[in-house]
């Protein structure tokens, strides 16, 4: 077992040392191809990812030649910190091996209450949905300046609430596919990350043109462009899935 915790967070080591034994006991948040679990501890609300279980040869690369997904979540958490974006706090990281091969994986961090921002891209333009997409347009716009390029910036990996006080906030997850480029993207980076917001296209072309806006870009442009970028991720997606769905009949 290997376990890295936020030195200000010692006080949950007891609990992370224990994981495995009570993980299946937490709240369960969400269950897919990985495990998302809440619990109660040293009187915090705390969230556990658990990682799907890496088989063949990724077993043997992760922790050995390459960073587990979790320690790399961690870390990208710390860095995006330190550059004062928003994302749940970083507890720590586990990973647990088993004949020199890694097993499971976890990522411990604080409990987050926002929701995704599906929510309002699928209801646009109803209601105050576009001021929340403006200033969703805004927050994207400060991580491209600040140069972070989030590798699965989709709808479900990107979170959002409203305060008391009326004002938006956001928050970036699943975060252990990421590039910190040290500089503002430029134009062709900004418009290839957007293509995974894959959201109505009124929602879309909606985001796209107050971004371009705030980027002093043309707006026809930018609308257009990334359209065109979106549309070819989906196309590819789609065909990556109609292999997937054959392959798997094959073999049935």
């Amino acid at each position: 077992m290997k376990c890295y915790i936020n030195p200000s967070m010692e006080r949950f080591r007891s609990f992370i040392e224990q994981l495995p034994d009570h993980f299946d006991r937490g709240e369960l948040i969400f269950q897919g191809r990985n495990t998302i679990r809440a619990f109660e501890v040293e009187g915090e609300k705390i969230t556990v990812k658990r990682f799907r279980k890496p088989s063949g040869l990724n077993a043997l690369c992760y922790g050995h030649l390459r960073k587990s997904k979790a320690r790399r979540a961690y870390e990208h958490a710390t860095e995006l910190c330190r550059l004062e974006l928003p994302t749940p706090e970083p507890i720590g990281w586990r990973e647990d091996y088993s004949g020199g091969l890694i097993r499971e994986t976890y990522l411990i961090t604080r409990f987050s209450d926002f929701s995704p921002i599906s929510e309002i891209t699928n209801a646009f333009p109803a209601g105050n949905t576009a001021q929340v997409l403006d200033a969703f347009a805004a927050f994207i716009v400060e991580l491209h300046n600040k140069g972070v390029e989030h590798g699965d910036f989709n709808n479900g990996n990107t979170q959002w609430k409203i305060d008391d006080e009326g004002r938006c906030h956001f928050e970036v997850i699943d975060i252990n596919r990421m590039n910190f480029r040290g500089r503002e993207l430029t134009r062709k980076e900004s418009l290839f990350n957007l293509r995974r917001i894959t959201c109505p296209m009124t929602a879309y072309t909606y985001i796209l043109g107050r971004y371009g806006e705030l980027r002093g870009w043309d707006n026809y442009y930018t609308q257009l462009a990334g359209a065109k970028r979106l549309g070819g991720f989906i196309a590819r997606r789609d065909r990556r899935y109609a292999l997937k769905a054959l392959l798997r009949g094959k073999k049935k």
